[in-house]
């Protein structure tokens, strides 16, 4: 099992491995459900973690409807996480109907390469066509991962929606929402997946 820990700065993310965390995502302002890390913390971590790292790519709070300057932004964030040699990014782009903007997914996953893994977010919990977003996302080959807690608040309610998409080919499914480490041992045993998020599990 894959426990990934929600930190908002490098102190967050020692104490998460310190505890056992197998994975962080590594983000600021947790607040607004995450933004960005600031370079010296994505590098700091990758020097003194020895668990994988996966960095928010999220230019601003808010909804995920990004206009031309903010995608540059997401694009430059993800050529400094190649360079500074994480596991993967997590992120989530819409359009203005929150279908999924599957060009400019096309356009992170060429920019992520083979070397970055390519989490799609929470964004996908606020799309219309939830499962035959996750299908396709997959089919395309422009995401490893989906984290998601079933379009619901939390992914105890979010089960039935989660187990739809479980068993995608390839697909790593991470679910989230209000895990912690009291509730994920029986959130595990209803659900085949082997990865799970949240800022309090462990």
């Amino acid at each position: 099992m894959i426990r990934e820990a929600a930190v908002g700065n490098l102190r967050e993310a020692l104490l998460a491995e310190g505890r056992g965390a197998e994975r962080v995502e590594l983000c600021e302002n947790l607040a607004e459900e995450g933004t960005t890390p600031s370079y010296g913390t994505i590098k700091m971590c990758r020097e003194l973690l020895r668990i994988p790292i996966v960095v928010m790519i999220r230019p601003r709070g808010g909804d995920f409807v990004y206009d031309d300057a903010e995608f540059r932004v997401m694009l430059e964030d993800i050529r400094i996480c190649r360079e500074l040699h994480v596991d993967g990014i997590s992120t989530g782009i819409l359009r203005s109907d929150r279908t999924v903007d599957y060009e400019r997914m096309r356009q992170i996953r060429e920019a992520c390469g083979s070397s970055l893994k390519v989490t799609f977010h929470k964004a996908i919990d606020e799309t219309p066509d939830y499962e035959e977003a996750v299908r396709r996302l997959r089919a395309e080959g422009l995401i490893d991962r989906v984290l998601t807690s079933g379009q619901q608040e939390t992914a105890r309610k979010g089960l039935e929606q989660i187990r739809r998409i479980q068993d995608i080919e390839g697909l790593e499914v991470v679910a989230a929402g209000r895990i912690t480490k009291e509730n994920l041992p029986d959130l595990a045993a209803q659900l085949r997946v082997t990865s799970f998020h949240g800022k309090k599990i462990i």
